[in-house]
């Protein structure tokens, strides 16, 4: 049996239109709202003389940019939880407390190896660095989702994946087409208004497009371990509404 793209993308939609869709999308957009206004304040000017944030200013603002990253990292993490399970009304405590932390530091060191890898496979030439970065794609689900460390979870994505790429890509594609299309959309009724109404309405069309493409990702990986070749996971039973 093939992976199905149409299905996946379906899916991604659904489960982004959910109620714990919509709440992970107010929560992404409460996310970068908050560091949208972070950034202006240190960045923009300052009182009617135009001076540029204080020092004291620039250093609480550094602070909350790194609290609201962290927190943006917890909630990825959270999504992938919830969309790579059946949950569609509430999202378990569990998703959020379960080993959070070790989870959250292999996130951040995983995706800073991930870049790296697919950037120098980039500088060779662009089809390898195009082909890792769809082979070890979904290592961040197995590190969410299956607890692994990002090592394993480079292997445990490769293995995935193999057989699909193509059709990935394809996925990822056509991924980033609807995140271009909603954020055309919403530019121009955004450039219209601007100020602070366009400011959140581009930052909640963002959110949303991130959603969309977490609960694609989430989808895809849960149809990939469904197909005919078995898939050894260390996936924790004990995760409430996390199918085994």
């Amino acid at each position: 049996m093939a992976f199905d793209i149409i299905d996946a993308m379906v899916e991604g939609f659904d489960r982004t239109r959910q109620r714990n869709g919509l709440l992970l999308v107010a929560i992404f957009a409460v996310l970068a709202v908050g560091n949208a206004a972070v950034t202006r304040s240190t960045l923009g000017p300052m009182g009617a003389g135009g001076e540029p944030a204080s020092g004291l200013l620039a250093v609480v603002a550094g602070l909350l940019s790194i609290v609201l990253a962290v927190a943006s990292l917890v909630a990825t993490i959270v999504a992938l939880r919830t969309f790579v399970s059946e949950e569609t009304e509430t999202i378990p405590r569990e998703f959020v407390s379960q080993n959070i932390g070790l989870v959250a530091l292999n996130t951040f060191v995983g995706a800073i190896a991930f870049a790296l890898v697919v950037a120098i496979g980039t500088v060779f030439l662009i089809l390898p660095g195009l082909f890792l970065l769809v082979s070890l794609y979904y290592w961040a689900v197995f590190v969410a989702v299956e607890d692994q460390n990002f090592v394993r979870a480079f292997r445990s994505s490769w293995t995935l994946t193999r057989g699909n790429r193509l059709r990935l890509f394809g996925l990822g594609v056509a991924v980033l087409i609807v995140g271009l299309a909603v954020n055309a959309a919403v530019g121009l009724p955004a450039l219209l208004f601007g100020g602070v109404v366009g400011l959140v309405l581009t930052q909640v069309a963002g959110a949303a497009v991130t959603v969309y493409a977490l609960a694609t990702t989430a989808r895809a990986y849960e149809q990939l371990r469904h197909l005919d070749r078995p898939i050894e996971t260390d996936r924790q039973p004990d995760v409430a509404g996390t199918p085994a």
